[in-house]
């Protein structure tokens, strides 16, 4: 065997290698460097993105790649599957997806997963994996459903929804509360979803601040 043909065949061993990895990784192509259950396949992950940057790799290949959605320029840092796994504490613990800037690598990665989505660039595999934890795509969204939990829970207390808008306990809330009423009053109401005009009148949201 010529050593070119036996380049050849190593070549598509290694592409079945990443094309396995995929499948059992939630569909990604971003092998760790140091991935111990595969070293050399990390390597020649490494190796292809860098032939890519050099223009020395065949179309043929780039061809192969690309129909397995190979991700040719990566800040995957650490595996999609490692990154929804921490994002899975995270919200056990905050009951929240929205995970702060001062969390960089987790906070990164949120980000990017929203904006490959909004771009659908996302696979159905791991939409279906996000919002089997109840991830939120608009982030404006769970913004608006915390203040909304913080006065379900004012309510229990106080049996009622009128929060003042100088309330000290939670100043955001008073002022929050305050902005619902006049955008409902406004000549803008459209603002406020119908949708979230349920859910406050579930709760016997005072509409009028009299």
């Amino acid at each position: 065997m010529s050593y070119k043909r036996w380049h050849t065949e190593i070549w598509h061993e290694m592409y079945q290698r990443l094309a396995a990895y995929k499948k059992q990784h939630y569909d990604s192509t971003s092998v760790p460097q140091g991935y111990k259950a595969d070293p050399k396949l990390a390597i020649w992950v490494t190796t292809q993105r860098t032939l890519y940057r050099k223009n020395e790799i065949s179309e043929e290949r780039i061809n192969y790649l690309d129909s397995i959605s190979f991700v040719w320029k990566t800040l995957e840092i650490f595996p999609w599957d490692e990154m929804f796994q921490r994002l899975v504490t995270y919200k056990k613990k905050f009951k929240s997806t929205l995970v702060p800037q001062k969390y960089p690598y987790l906070g990164r990665w949120v980000s990017t997963q929203r904006a490959y989505y909004n771009k659908k660039e996302l696979s159905v595999e791991r939409i279906n994996l996000l919002e089997s934890i109840g991830f939120v795509w608009n982030p404006l969204d769970e913004q608006w459903m915390v203040m909304y939990q913080k006065l379900v829970t004012y309510k229990k207390q106080h049996r009622s929804t009128k929060v003042p808008w100088n309330y000290t306990d939670d100043p955001k809330l008073g002022i929050w509360v305050m902005r619902q009423r006049q955008v409902y009053n406004s000549t803008n109401s459209s603002i406020l979803t119908k949708k979230r005009q349920e859910l406050l009148s579930s709760i016997d949201f005072t509409w009028s601040a009299n």
